[in-house]
């Protein structure tokens, strides 16, 4: 049964994906045949009803005795109550079932969002993502119920009414058989302009959504009101907005005059019955009360016609919602699978050292190495080939420029503190990533302890590297939210602990609410000190045997970045650290330092050495001792 409204859906909306939507409602067979049920009922109950109105005029009338016709009346009236309370019945069915798809699909677009690899994320625009969650689901929700109403319920009327009028008298039925395709000749003729409006609304409506999410956020209000362009972006939107009120009137217009076509046929119908009946009745081949019945058995059957246009109109609007949803689905979840659950999981070797070891001591430090790795992010995207040596972006000769990363090989030694440093754009923060296994290089290896992160199940990779970003994420969440993050079983006193740590105690005793505190979107109601520092608590919790500062400092005044190197000292005690740094000033003392160039290693040593050699790092480092 529900493969059959998937069916009809697809058909419906002129979309093939909607084929696909079988998946929503798979285990919603007992649901669409219990409302085939109600219909069939409610139909009967339908059909009762001009027989008994034929009784009513042609028996009961005719003999002035009030008596005669409490029965058909009563009748009648508990026919329409039935009806009714059938109709309430299954309309709450219809929305039961349309919620289940929605949520089930909401479902599906979050955990395929949570499995992509991030460099969809940087590619996509939020606006679009939002649109698919919120427009596009309430349309398929829609589309779901609408089918069962178009294919169950009105099916049934319009069955149930047809068979009516021609049991009633056939010489009368001769009048719908003529005027009845004409009627549904001109609801085909709107719908292929019906669906293309539709898509083009839908399409306009994302855009407006789109630019909303993009203004509306945090950042994106800042920036529209540091740079004066609360007018410009007013325009865009009111263009935008103009164009999609443009494209509904359009589609009203076309709506109201298929609609008026469809009623011009109804009536015509109605009046050939009329007609024919009053010649009938007058020369008594039939009688008034058949007349009057086959009026009513028509008004059933021609009834859900006169919104069979609005239902075209919905569902050619579903057809264009559900290619957006399948299109954000259809993200390659081959890739997915290569980049985070690689085959060697199905079955792990045994691991080579504490770093994927379950049975690791509690903060053992491991070392950090990159063997030769070639990465690009254009390769990294997920609407490119699956990852591999010599594909897409970079496949050309080793110097070819389109690599970011090149040939980079680097080791950070247990419980030392390694250093990165460069120019702007050398490569750094992408080491960040590669570390902390957001992205795999499309040649060479990143292994943690000897083994390689392909070979790590991701719970255990990310339980052993932290990172501290430049520009850290709070979500608009309290503090002791944000904090858990790094470890959700986190009690009370180990996130007081956390904070202690990271010199943030003082930040509680100025919040009434303490750690119940709601930070506001991205953090905004912290300083920027206090959100790096609230960042560094959140990897305390954490405890990861290897520590990645990107360039954790280098956005603070001189007062914050005091606080946060010394809560980042003590969170790199006893840890393995690989520090993006763009001050140099802030790596004198690490154990040894790598120089990034264009996406290549083109030094390495401690501090003195390189400088001492009045290579690349010197140039970097004096001027900023000048």
């Amino acid at each position: 049964m529900t493969r059959l409204h998937a069916r009809v859906l697809a058909r419906l909306t002129g979309a093939a994906e909607a084929r696909r939507s079988e998946r929503f409602f798979a285990d919603q067979g007992r649901v669409v045949a219990v409302l085939v049920g109600l219909s069939v009922i409610g139909s009967a109950a339908v059909a009762a009803g001009p027989f008994v109105l034929r009784h009513l005029i042609d028996v009961s009338l005719p003999t002035g005795r009030v008596r005669d016709l409490v029965v058909p009346v009563l009748l009648l009236g508990a026919l329409l109550v039935f009806e009714s309370a059938v109709l309430s019945l299954r309309m709450a069915l219809i929305a039961r079932l349309g919620g289940v798809v929605s949520v089930r699909i909401r479902q599906a677009v979050n955990a395929h969002l949570q499995r992509l690899p991030f460099a969809f994320f940087p590619r996509s625009q939020q606006g679009e993502v939002m649109t698919v969650m919120t427009n596009d689901v309430m349309a398929a929700q829609n589309a779901i119920s609408a089918t069962v109403q178009a294919v169950i319920c009105r099916l049934a009327d319009i069955v149930v009414g047809t068979v009516v009028v021609f049991v009633l008298d056939w010489r009368l039925s001769i009048a719908v058989l003529v005027f009845a395709p004409a009627t549904l000749a001109m609801i085909r003729s709107g719908r292929r302009r019906l669906a293309a409006l539709s898509a083009r609304q839908r399409e306009l409506d994302g855009v407006v959504m789109a630019r909303l999410a993009d203004t509306s956020s945090v950042s994106g209000a800042l920036h529209v009101r540091l740079f004066d362009r609360v007018d410009h972006e007013r325009e865009r939107f009111d263009v935008a907005g103009a164009e999609l009120l443009a494209a509904a009137r359009e589609q009203a217009r076309l709506t109201s005059r298929v609609r008026f076509l469809i009623n011009l046929g109804v009536v015509a119908t109605m009046t050939a019955v009329v007609a024919l009946g009053a010649w009938l009745v007058s020369s008594g081949r039939t009688s008034l009360g058949t007349v009057a019945a086959l009026g009513g058995a028509l008004l059933v059957s021609f009834g859900p016609l006169s919104s069979a246009v609005d239902l075209r109109a919905e569902l050619a609007g579903a057809g264009a919602a559900f290619r957006r949803i399948f299109a954000l689905l259809d993200v390659p979840e081959d890739e997915i699978r290569a980049r985070f659950d690689p085959p060697a999981l199905a079955n792990p070797r045994e691991p080579a050292g504490p770093s994927a070891g379950q049975d690791a001591p509690a903060g053992a430090a491991v070392d950090l190495t990159l063997e030769d790795v070639w990465f690009a992010y254009e390769q990294a995207a997920p609407d490119a080939g699956p990852a591999g040596g010599g594909r897409g972006r970079g496949s050309g000769a080793d110097d070819d420029e389109s690599w970011d990363l090149r040939g980079v090989t680097l080791r950070v030694a247990a419980g030392t503190t390694t250093a990165v440093v460069g120019p702007s754009g050398a490569g750094k923060t992408t080491i960040a990533y590669l570390a902390s296994g957001v992205h795999r290089p499309q040649r060479g290896r990143v292994l943690l302890d000897g083994v390689p992160l392909d070979d790590i199940p991701p719970a255990r990779l990310h339980a052993a590297v932290g990172v501290v970003p430049q520009d850290p994420h709070l979500f608009h969440d309290t503090i002791a939210a944000n904090l858990r993050y790094g470890r959700l079983d986190a009690t009370d006193d180990e996130l007081l602990a956390a904070l202690d740590a990271a010199h943030l105690s003082d930040l509680l005793e100025r919040l009434p609410e303490g750690l119940a505190t709601r930070v506001g979107a991205r953090g905004y109601r912290l300083s920027g000190g206090e959100r790096q520092r609230l960042a560094i608590a959140r990897v305390l919790l954490q405890s990861p045997r290897v520590l990645v500062l990107d360039e954790a400092t280098s956005a603070l005044d001189t007062v914050s970045e005091a606080a946060v190197r010394a809560a980042l000292d003590r969170l790199a005690v006893g840890r393995t650290c690989l520090v993006i740094a763009h001050r140099l000033s802030t790596v004198i003392d690490a154990d040894r330092i790598y120089v990034l160039d264009h996406g290549r290693v083109v030094e390495d040593g401690t501090h003195h050495d390189l400088l001492a050699d009045d290579g690349a790092y010197a140039r970097l480092y004096r001027p900023t001792t000048v």
